[in-house]
């Protein structure tokens, strides 16, 4: 794996408190608070019991015992922390050599190489169109896909389409009651939304009308030709609907498998269930008990009607993965509402044998309406399509109010970057964990902690590099641009790239890398207006001055794209 500067930094430190102590002690390396005049940081409270000394004793004695060097430019003791403050001139000119010489690969390394993840995103239902909850799991497989590839895994994007189970009993039978013929024509998305939305209210008048929905399910399941035929057109149409967001979300799958796939896979799960008596019967349907994993509630396998269900597919598809892709770790980005589902599914997989992946679920809080969550069922939802144009079209008139004299086919392109990224960024930069109520001006801001402020910042940083004539040739880096507080910190800070990427990576945060990119946009607009970088005192530290903006713009280009937004040129 490769090991920057900060990360060696780091490990050189510990290592300098072990030499001191004569012992091979673990501590953690921490960055101290902004009031502090240090650059690194490490605690000595976990040794205060073992040493029988105060913390700030132990600190103390370690400062003294650590002499300055090539990498530390002095260590003294505050409090119970040992503070250390680099050695300017050779951490500088680490962090820019590496940056001049990885370019875009700054901050990758290949700790995934030789091993595969699988990950299932996005996943929407057929026959609907997608909503704005279906954002998350789409934008945060999207980034977790990038960031893995970023750390050299090879990948599988799955797209696990919602296009089998009990809803499509309820479509068929809705279809074959209520269908407006030339409505289906014109839209015909639209049209099945209208009927899945009847169905629910009428059944909640008569619950006799989900017996014929199962009815229908059960049809299907057996290959009722006029059940597959409809639900083959159900899905065309899906799939047209769901590309064109995908086109404008610039999202791809490696594979778009939908449960129908795995649906004459399910029968294997249930015999092999069986075999390994792991299956038994209760009240003519077919269960795992997972009590031996703490968990009560068991899986369904098979109804006592005979019909398979979500989690026998689930099942199926696991192992069909196992089997054809040989992952090393499997990721499910499916909202926490289904948290129990992924525990039964990885301890029944346990059961069945396949205990030698990692399996991850990669959980995310809903998104909600003001008036209370989304609910197709109820018609109350706000499709994704309508956001993103909506996000195009206010990007376009800031775009046209700005940069009027761009081409217009420039504007439209500029105009698309902006919105899109705004939207993916709006959801991207906040924890997944959380709940989102959903807001038209916070997901389409194109100020403050943005995606177009951070699209700003590289703009404002490859201009200035056009108009010296773009990248200087990659001499060395000159100390003296790392002499002031504004370089120092956007030094200090681009170290620490790799290290917001590799967390993000591991965490399955990609807020991690939005939050870090915000960062650096602050500290490079200070650095803009205090620096002067064209007008430097002379070539070599204006040379080095250059190079420290174009290893702003590639950290922020590099950033963005992990999270799945792209820059414009100009805007």
């Amino acid at each position: 794996m490769t090991e920057y500067a900060f990360a060696r930094a780091k490990r050189e430190a510990l290592e300098a408190v072990r030499r001191a102590l004569g012992e091979p002690v673990d501590l953690p390396v921490v960055l101290p608070p902004a009031e502090v005049n240090a650059d690194l940081a490490i605690p000595c409270f976990p040794l205060a019991a073992q040493r029988r000394k105060s913390p700030p004793e132990i600190a103390g004695d370690l400062a003294r015992a650590i002499q300055p060097g090539p990498t530390f430019a002095a260590a003294e003791a505050t409090g119970g922390y040992l503070n250390l403050t680099l050695a300017r001139p050779a951490f500088a000119s680490s962090v820019m050599s590496e940056l001049i010489r990885l370019g875009d690969r700054y901050g990758s390394n290949a700790e995934g190489a030789g091993r595969t993840v699988v990950i299932d995103f996005s996943a929407p239902n057929v026959a609907k169109p997608m909503s704005v909850g279906h954002l998350r799991s789409t934008i945060i497989g999207a980034a977790l896909y990038k960031l893995h590839g970023f750390s050299g895994y090879r990948l599988v994007g799955d797209n696990h389409l919602g296009d089998w189970g009990t809803q499509f009993g309820a479509l068929l039978h809705a279809y074959s009651m209520w269908l407006d013929g030339d409505a289906y024509e014109q839209d015909p998305i639209a049209e099945l939304l209208r009927l899945y939305v009847k169905f629910e209210e009428e059944a909640g008048k008569d619950p006799s009308l989900r017996d014929r929905a199962r009815e229908w399910s059960l049809r299907l399941e057996r290959g009722d030709p006029d059940a597959r035929r409809l639900w083959e057109e159900f899905v065309r149409h899906s799939m047209a609907e769901f590309q064109r967001t995908y086109d404008l979300l610039e999202v791809s799958f490696d594979h778009t498998l939908g449960e129908s796939f795995y649906e004459d896979k399910t029968r294997e799960v249930i015999e092999q269930a069986v075999a390994r008596g792991i299956a038994v019967e209760d009240e003519g349907a077919l269960i795992i008990r997972l009590d031996n994993a703490g968990i009560t509630t068991p899986v369904l396998l098979r109804r006592r009607d005979g019909a398979t269900l979500y989690h026998t597919r689930d099942l199926a598809t696991a192992i069909y993965r196992i089997r054809t892709f040989r992952p090393a770790r499997i990721l499910y980005v499916v909202g926490s509402d289904q948290r129990l589902h992924f525990r039964q599914l990885f301890a029944a997989l346990r059961e069945l044998g396949f205990g030698d992946v990692e399996y991850v679920h990669v959980d995310f809080g809903l998104v909600r309406l003001p008036e209370g969550r989304m609910s197709t069922r109820r018609g109350r939802v706000v499709f994704l399509q309508d956001v993103l144009e909506e996000a195009i079209e206010r990007a376009r008139a800031l775009v046209d109010e700005k940069n009027p004299e761009l081409p217009d086919s420039e504007r439209e392109s500029v105009a698309r970057i902006v919105g899109v990224g705004a939207i993916k960024y709006a959801d991207l930069s906040q924890s997944r964990i959380k709940n989102i109520v959903f807001d038209w001006n916070r997901m389409l801001s194109l100020e403050g902690d943005s995606a177009p402020y951070l699209q700003y910042t590289y703009v404002r940083a490859r201009g200035i590099i056009r108009k010296a004539g773009d990248a200087p040739p990659a001499e060395p880096f000159d100390a003296r641009a790392a002499a002031s507080a504004q370089e120092w910190a956007l030094i200090k800070h681009l170290s620490r790239f790799p290290e917001a990427v590799h967390d993000a990576t591991h965490t399955y945060f990609p807020h991690v890398v939005a939050n870090y990119l915000f960062q650096l946009a602050q500290l490079f607009h200070t650095f803009y207006h205090e620096i002067p970088v064209l007008q430097a005192e002379d070539e070599d530290l204006r040379r080095s001055r250059q190079h420290l903006v174009g290893g702003a713009a590639t950290v922020m280009r590099t950033g963005l794209d992990l999270l799945g937004i792209r820059v414009p040129e100009r805007m």
